[in-house]
């Protein structure tokens, strides 16, 4: 918001200080909220760590990655009448239920380690998926939760990293609103602090004549 023509110096000094008084409590907000972040990455990474000693090096890392993928959580910008850009983040909910499907298990995981084992479990054929099945966009397959990648019964270490992250993610879109709002508050100090020259300088020369 620019600052108001028609205020004097008094007005514009005031509405200064309210400006410099917002600017550093937004700076500590922000400061709290970078070490929150730094905390939960740290700990999500912990978890992760735990999950691979528990299910092995090789059964958590991006080998297990699904063929398709959609993200579960977006992050939406919006810009308001000041300048300052405003980010949210939107989760959409996953689609559990394909966790209990088998074909979905076989269609994430190694297919030469599903046909072993389909091979020494029931010795029957097992039924080719049509191309146009697996060729299907992954919107049309609905949203999967990304950790029936790595099994259908995961370790309690590899959930509570998830939800490190996710918390991490949403708390990562509020730093970015506050940054951009700090960016927006200084240049409103600047343009506040040209306009009490500006006046000063007029007052000056009213005094002079």
């Amino acid at each position: 918001m620019a600052p108001a023509e028609d205020g004097g110096p008094s007005e514009v000094c005031e509405e200064l200080d309210q400006t410099i008084l917002h600017f550093f409590d937004v700076l500590e907000s922000l400061q709290t909220k970078r070490e929150s972040f730094n905390r939960l990455v740290e700990q999500g990474w912990f978890s992760l760590s735990k999950s691979r000693y528990a299910m092995g090096n090789k059964s958590v890392s991006a080998l297990q990655y699904g063929h398709q993928m959609t993200p579960l959580m977006q992050v939406n910008t919006r810009k308001n009448k000041e300048g300052q850009v405003e980010f949210h983040v939107v989760s959409e909910a996953a689609d559990t239920s394909k966790a209990e499907n088998t074909a979905a298990v076989e269609e994430i995981g190694p297919m030469d380690q599903v046909l072993r084992r389909r091979k020494g479990a029931e010795k029957t054929e097992a039924p080719v998926q049509p191309q146009e099945e697996i060729s299907q966009p992954a919107e049309k397959l609905g949203k999967q939760d990304p950790l029936t990648w790595f099994g259908i019964l995961v370790p309690q270490s590899l959930r509570q990293a998830q939800k490190t992250f996710q918390e991490g993610i949403r708390l990562a879109a509020e730093i970015a609103s506050m940054q951009s709002e700090i960016e927006t508050t200084r240049r409103r100090y600047h343009a506040l602090l040209e306009e009490k020259r500006r006046l000063s300088a007029k007052e000056n020369v009213l005094e002079q004549l």
